[in-house]
């Protein structure tokens, strides 16, 4: 199993943090608030002695003696689960003086620098209580301890938050580093700030272009004028909830979509490949001059090149050519994608994808029993089996319109899980979203209002993403990547199962825990109606056959 890069929808700072305290996402760790810098100047505690630091730009510095941070602090509130960001095997974990309850994890991923390739580790402090011990393996996103604030007085010593300090020893001298070097290969573009989910209160470039797509004042500030425009506009369209929150479908259908380039300054747009820094060819380019209530430049695509943005323009009066700007002088703004073409949603099995076939062929393969009466009873079918799960995903399909599926099959595609799969998982967990909003649950959600969407994400355990529709792509993509981690874990536990068992492992993961997955023949037992992963399996051949 390799573990999955942690990239955060935006870098961790290196600078001075400061009140409020903004959101980091990623898949593996949900979302977080950062509440101290990387080295920051005036970060928490005294250090007596000088310090060596490996930077996100590669370079090593000397910290002098004085008052700073050696790691990261985030929070995902006080009693949260601590997740373990790699996986690897416990060195050190009990109390260490100020750090209160500490934890120490030697990582699987190897940290190369300067050609050379160093043993890493990783060390999560003040925790109230910590749920693995030495010489235990830790898996990628396995929680490992319970946040607090604890220090040398107890669990409440600081506000309440996690002291991430990843490091290694070079030539015997401990050296700290930022964790984002661990995932090799970052490019700046990785690092271009999604759109978020945008209501009262939110601010910035992502608002001015919603603005601007609503054709109301421009002033970066979602605010009472821009919540009535956004609801308006929902009003007007019928498959559109109605509140006032530009969330992912929202913003689709406003044409939010790839990218939005915005100019700090008079900026120059050049055509031709950029020998340097300094644009002074006269040919080949444009001035783009950026007003208030200007349009922005909207791109197919971004990616980095030295000192520039490179991206092709979509621009009438220009035409689509790949064109270059100066970064300094730009912002980007990366809004949703785009929809698939109608014709690429033909059938859930034409995904251009060798690891996904791999899948595929595992999941047709793969023997099931099917539903049992438990499962069955409830749709008033009287015999369970096979052919009882292919009747209740045959009935779900209902739910499941071509946008709907879309996203689903961009999902599909980015985590390498058949989206056969992810149908089937939402058939069950909530009858593609026919149960949500009922038996006393708020809309959208379910299990005595702890489960989210069509995927029924537990927010007891997680961070709820897409929680401007239980269809969103976000939703999805959130329940899938926990899907497809513990395919990783049920491999690595049973190195010796096929393809076809793995998959059917990684279902009863999804409903019980990896632990759970034990044997083959025993592997249903403990699941919901003791069926779940023979119910997940049949109902998703059904799918795979017929949509």
């Amino acid at each position: 199993m390799t573990d999955t890069p942690i990239l955060f929808d935006k870098p961790f700072p290196e600078t001075q943090v400061y009140a409020p305290y903004k959101q980091y996402t990623n898949k593996i760790m949900g979302t977080v608030l950062v509440t101290a810098g990387f080295m920051e100047p005036n970060g928490h505690g005294y250090k007596s002695s000088t310090r060596k630091a490996i930077f996100r730009d590669g370079s090593m510095r000397t910290i002098s003696p004085g008052k700073y941070n050696i790691g990261f602090d985030y929070t995902k509130g006080f009693g949260t689960k601590v997740i373990s960001m790699y996986s690897g095997v416990v060195t050190k974990a009990g109390r260490e003086g100020g750090y209160g309850y500490r934890i120490h994890v030697k990582l699987d991923i190897p940290f190369i620098y300067q050609g050379k390739t160093y043993i890493c580790y990783q060390a999560y402090a003040h925790c109230s209580k910590l749920l693995k011990s030495v010489g235990q393996r830790v898996a990628q996103g396995q929680a490992i301890g319970i946040e607090a604030g604890h220090g040398s007085r107890g669990p409440t010593d600081y506000g309440s938050h996690v002291d991430l300090d990843t490091y290694c020893f070079i030539k015997g001298e401990k050296i700290h580093l930022n964790f984002e070097l661990l995932a090799g290969g970052i490019d700046e573009d990785d690092f271009i700030e999604n759109i978020e989910v945008m209501k009262i209160g939110t601010s910035g470039l992502d608002v001015r272009w919603l603005q601007q797509k609503l054709n109301i004042a421009v002033d970066d500030k979602f605010g009472e004028i821009t919540k009535k425009a956004v609801e308006d506009y929902q009003q007007s369209q019928p498959d559109l909830l109605v509140d006032g929150i530009a969330g992912e479908n929202t913003c689709k259908k406003l044409g939010l979509c790839n990218s939005a380039i915005y100019g700090k300054e008079k900026t120059v747009i050049k055509s031709q490949p950029i020998q340097s820094s300094e644009i002074t060819d006269s040919q080949g380019k444009f001035d783009f001059i950026p007003k208030t209530d200007a349009e922005p430049l909207l791109v197919n695509w971004v990616q980095d090149n030295g000192d520039h943005w490179k991206f092709e323009l979509k621009d009438p009066k220009n035409g689509k050519y790949n064109w270059y700007a100066f970064k300094p002088h730009v912002e980007i703004v990366k809004g949703y994608e785009e929809d698939l073409k109608d014709d690429d949603d033909d059938n859930l099995g034409d995904l251009d994808n060798e690891t996904i076939g791999r899948w595929e062929k595992a999941l047709k393969n793969c023997p099931t029993e099917g539903c049992k009466k438990a499962t069955a009873k409830p749709e008033n079918i009287s015999s369970p089996g096979v052919d009882a799960s292919r009747e209740i995903a045959r009935r779900d399909m209902k739910n499941l319109s071509p946008e709907r599926l879309t996203s689903i099959k961009k999902v599909a595609k980015k985590l390498n899980v058949p989206a056969a799969i992810i149908a089937a998982l939402a058939s069950r967990e909530s009858h593609l979203g026919t149960i949500l909003g009922k038996f006393g649950n708020d809309p959208g959600w379910g299990d005595n209002n702890h489960g989210w969407g069509i995927l029924q994400v537990d927010r007891r355990y997680h961070t709820i993403l897409g929680r401007d529709d239980p269809y969103s792509q976000a939703h999805v993509e959130q329940a899938i990547g926990i899907f497809s981690n513990y395919r990783d874990q049920v491999a690595k536990k049973h190195p010796d199962w096929p393809d076809e068992q793995v998959l059917k492992g990684a279902c009863v993961a999804y409903n019980s825990g990896v632990s759970n997955v034990s044997t083959i023949d025993g592997m249903n037992r403990g699941t919901t109606h003791h069926d779940y992963g023979d119910d997940v399996i049949a109902r998703a051949q059904f799918y795979l056959e017929n949509i």
